[in-house]
């Protein structure tokens, strides 16, 4: 009897570790800025080239746009800063170096990341001086009904570790991946999304920098810190709110809130939408503890920025036949 009461205790014990473990929860920061700057258009590239944007990247001395569409030639890759046009990438189709469906992640370091789930396949290629070369290929892994996962963004956090986000119908969460050996390392649920609700609402831009994961929410006024590292997901520090638009009956009418993130020598920046649109002119910029740094003005509204080797902030706007880059500078840069 003595024996069954302590295994009992033992099992509530265990009980509650694992309930206050599965409900860990944010530090909440204050995102007040103490000081604001103007930034400043110092140079400006018109390119003839229109994209149906999935991704870009700035490397040293390359800058490459990755276009949806599903059709060839949907890697673009131009010298950087002249910004001339050195060569296309890749082909749709069923052979082993082409793409059924077309989905684009970010890699660690200079590399591109694309995926293909009806391929079931992950991607990483690396520049050379006129061509890009298939760096690795990794499988990507399926449900437990035999169907690829429904990955709708894939991050490189080391190596073949990846962090994997995923969509379904009733849920969004992480795995935390090692794709070469077709195994998941760890999972965390997503904390707010609504089960009886579209993830369309809820959904987020990921942002790895070291081991912090940065999540910042497109239609929510929210940006969340978590810790990635030891292959476990930890939330760290939230800053801003809770409401949500998922009782709006038209999703075309969605109010934007962050529309970019980039890391800068230590720090995160977050580009915001003005009006509620998809173009934005306020950076907000935090530390890898959540504070709040800086808050820049833009001289110029953009859809996306990045961030070039020299650390100077380049913003990305598509117009009519055309694409523009802005280059941003403090004035007494």
């Amino acid at each position: 009897m003595r024996k069954s009461i302590i295994y009992l205790l033992f099992l509530i014990v265990v009980a509650s570790c694992t309930q206050q473990k599965q409900h860990e929860s944010f530090c909440v920061k204050e995102g007040s800025f103490d000081e604001t700057k103007v930034l400043n258009v110092s140079d400006s590239i018109e390119m003839e080239d229109m994209f149906d944007l999935l991704s870009w990247k700035i490397s040293s001395n390359r800058i490459c746009f990755v276009t949806g569409g599903l059709s060839n030639n949907f890697l673009s890759v131009y010298s950087y800063p002249v910004c001339e046009k050195l060569f296309d990438y890749g082909e749709i189709g069923q052979g082993p170096y082409e793409f059924i469906t077309l989905n684009s992640g970010d890699a660690v370091a200079e590399n591109m990341l694309l995926y293909d789930i009806m391929g079931r396949k992950l991607v990483e290629l690396s520049f050379g001086d006129d061509s890009l070369r298939v760096f690795k290929s990794l499988p990507l892994y399926n449900d437990e009904k035999g169907l690829c996962e429904p990955f709708t963004f894939i991050s490189q956090i080391k190596g073949d570790k990846y962090l994997m986000k995923v969509d379904g119908a009733d849920s969004s969460y992480w795995d935390i991946a090692d794709l070469a050996q077709s195994k998941i390392l760890g999972s965390y649920k997503n904390p707010i999304r609504k089960k009886d609700s579209s993830y369309t609402p809820f959904d987020f831009i990921q942002y790895i920098s070291d081991s912090t994961l940065v999540v910042a929410y497109k239609y929510i006024d929210r940006i969340e810190f978590y810790s990635i590292a030891d292959d476990e997901i930890k939330p760290k520090f939230l800053l801003g709110k809770n409401k949500d638009q998922s009782d709006i009956k038209d999703y075309n009418y969605l109010m934007q809130y962050y529309l970019s993130v980039v890391a800068r020598s230590g720090s995160i920046l977050c580009l915001k939408s003005s009006d509620g649109t998809e173009s934005g002119d306020i950076i907000e910029v935090y530390d890898i503890n959540g504070e709040s740094k800086m808050k820049y003005l833009l001289e110029k509204g953009v859809n996306s920025i990045n961030i070039d080797a020299e650390g100077h902030i380049i913003g990305y706007v598509p117009n009519i036949n055309k694409t523009i880059l802005y280059r941003f500078m403090e004035k007494n840069d």
